[in-house]
């Protein structure tokens, strides 16, 4: 069995002057003592919160050398990550690596006990509602680009190119194309002679059902 202390500072924080890494070794050290284990290894790194756990060099590192057993000590949970969901995750691997997660203010979080249990369920509401809060936002986001005839990401509308703001601007070479096959259909042909003629004319294949997609956009009857 080995313990291990995971102590993380922000890139902008100052390892030498160790005021953060020393009180969270300090904490843990005294946590240890509390519930008899003593810290075997060290790891610390300065890195962002919000990056994922298996993601960082150090905790990618750690995760490999973890055995079953094994204990992890925190100091607190902003330090270990500031991703609800990634947390959360990670937990789920400990535990069934059967890794013993310890986090100085709220005690083991992969076992059974009363506020590890607390812990986990408050958490997992939690994650629950910041990811429906921002699929939401998301939604939001989207509609008000569509609204402003922005681009909302993939591939950019046939027709039109994007500015340095990313508002679309016609593109008159494809609205050309746009207009030849608004006006084969006026003329009564099918979308399958529509899509057959251009990409003859374009040297480009031009399925039917991307043909009826863009005239329908534009306005084209059926």
């Amino acid at each position: 069995m080995t313990v291990y202390f995971y102590g993380r500072c922000s890139a902008d924080e100052n390892f030498d002057k160790g005021s953060s890494v020393d009180t969270q070794l300090s904490k843990c050290v005294a946590y240890g003592v509390i519930k008899n284990l003593t810290i075997d290894k060290e790891i610390t790194e300065s890195i962002s919160g919000t990056v994922q756990f298996n993601s960082r060099p150090l905790g990618l590192e750690l995760m490999s050398d973890l055995k079953r057993g094994d204990h992890i000590i925190c100091s607190a949970l902003d330090r270990f990550s500031r991703n609800t969901l990634d947390l959360l995750q990670t937990i789920e691997k400990f535990k069934k690596m059967k890794v013993n997660l310890h986090f100085t203010e709220f005690g083991e979080v992969t076992g059974s006990d009363a506020m590890g249990s607390v812990f986990l369920k408050l958490l997992s509401v939690f994650a629950e509602f910041y990811s429906k809060q921002c699929s939401e936002k998301q939604i939001a986001t989207k509609q008000r680009l569509i609204k402003e005839n922005r681009f909302t990401g993939g591939k950019k509308k046939f027709g039109y190119d994007l500015d340095q703001n990313n508002y679309y601007v016609p593109c008159e070479k494809e609205q050309q194309i746009i207009r030849e096959m608004q006006l084969m259909r006026k003329r009564g042909k099918s979308y399958q002679k529509v899509a057959d003629e251009i990409t003859v004319s374009t040297r480009k294949k031009f399925p039917v059902s991307w043909v009826h997609k863009i005239l329908m956009r534009e306005g084209v009857a059926a």
